[in-house]
C-alpha cells in the first residue's frame, strides 16, 4: 500500500462556490495527510472550477480532471480510472468529511484487510453547517440480500478500486439518481464484496436549496423512474417495486421541487423561486 491509501473523488457539475470550497477545505484539514484528491468536472465548466479552487490545486496531492463519461456515474468512473491508490471514496461538492475521516478509514483498511467496501455513520447538516438530528449509524453485516427496496449503506462510501473497475464501475446509463449510493454498492455486493461498517461519523450531508441538488431539483417523476430501473435491474418484483416507489414518494421524494419535467418548465417560466 502506498503512503496514501485513499483518493477522494469530488464530482462537480452544478455547484455553489462556497460549498465546494468548504468541501475541499474539509479534505485539506484532515488530521492525516495521507490522501489524494481528484476533482472531476465537466468540460464546459473546467475554467470556472479551476479558478475557484486554484489554491487547493497548488497542493501536489490534488488534481483536476475532466469527466470522460456520462453524468455522475461517468465522473466517478473517470476518477476511479485516474486514481492510483488502492481505495477511493466519494465527497459530493456540497458536503463535508469529518476532520479524522482519512485517519479513521486508513486504520480500518489496515486492520480489516478483507474489507472491499467501507461505509460510515453520517450526520445531516443544514445550509449554514449546523447539525440536524442525530447521527445516522452505519449498519453492520451488509450483504447482497439486504439491498432493495432501499440501500443499507450511506455515505461515506469507500471501496477497493480494482474490484470496482473489474465489475464494470458505476452504471452510466442511470441518470444520476442512485447511481453512486444504491445501484453501485448493490452491484459490489452481488460481486462478492466484503462490506465493513465504520461506526464513526465521517460524513456530513448538507440539506440546502442554495443551488442545484439531485434530491431537490430533479423532478419527482425522474426519481421514481430511476428507482424502478434500479430495482428491476437487480431482479426486484413488480409489486415490491411499486411499494418502494410509493414509499419514496411519501419519503425522500417529498423534497423534490417539481412533479415532472413539464412542471419544472412551467415553474421556471413563471419565475418560481427555488
Amino acid at each position: 500500500m502506498s503512503a496514501a491509501a485513499i483518493t477522494v473523488l469530488v464530482p462537480v457539475k452544478w455547484y455553489w462556490p462556497s460549498y465546494l470550497r468548504q468541501a475541499l477545505d474539509s479534505v485539506r484539514g484532515q488530521t492525516s495527510p495521507a490522501w489524494r484528491l481528484l476533482v472531476v468536472c465537466e468540460p464546459d465548466n473546467k475554467t470556472g472550477v479551476r479558478e475557484r479552487i486554484a489554491d487547493h490545486l497548488d497542493d501536489d496531492r490534488a488534481g483536476l480532471i475532466l469527466n470522460e463519461g456520462r453524468k455522475l456515474a461517468g465522473a466517478l468512473n473517470t476518477g476511479m480510472r485516474h486514481a492510483r491508490t488502492e481505495f477511493v471514496a466519494i465527497l459530493l461538492g456540497d458536503d463535508l468529511w469529518s476532520p479524522a475521516a482519512v485517519e479513521v478509514l486508513t486504520q480500518h483498511i489496515r486492520s480489516h484487510p478483507e474489507a472491499d467496501f467501507l461505509h460510515s455513520s453520517r450526520r445531516i447538516i443544514d445550509a449554514r453547517g449546523a447539525e440536524v438530528g442525530p447521527v445516522q449509524r452505519s449498519r453492520e453485516d451488509v450483504r447482497a440480500e439486504h439491498f432493495g427496496p432501499t440501500s443499507p449503506v450511506k455515505h461515506l462510501l469507500c471501496w477497493r478500486r480494482s474490484m470496482a473497475l473489474a465489475a464494470g464501475g458505476m452504471d452510466e446509463t442511470l441518470n444520476s439518481v442512485g447511481a453512486d449510493d444504491f445501484d453501485f454498492p448493490w452491484l459490489m455486493a452481488e460481486q462478492g464484496a466484503v462490506f465493513h461498517a465504520v461506526p464513526d461519523c465521517l460524513y456530513l450531508y448538507r440539506q440546502h436549496r442554495s443551488c442545484y441538488r439531485l434530491t431537490t431539483h430533479l423532478p419527482r417523476s425522474v426519481h421514481a423512474r430511476e428507482l424502478r430501473r434500479i430495482l428491476r435491474k437487480h431482479g426486484v418484483g413488480w409489486l415490491a417495486t411499486q411499494r418502494a416507489v410509493l414509499a419514496g414518494r411519501h419519503g425522500y421524494m417529498r423534497q423534490c421541487l417539481y412533479r415532472s419535467p413539464v412542471d419544472r418548465w412551467l415553474k421556471r417560466r413563471v419565475g418560481f423561486q427555488e
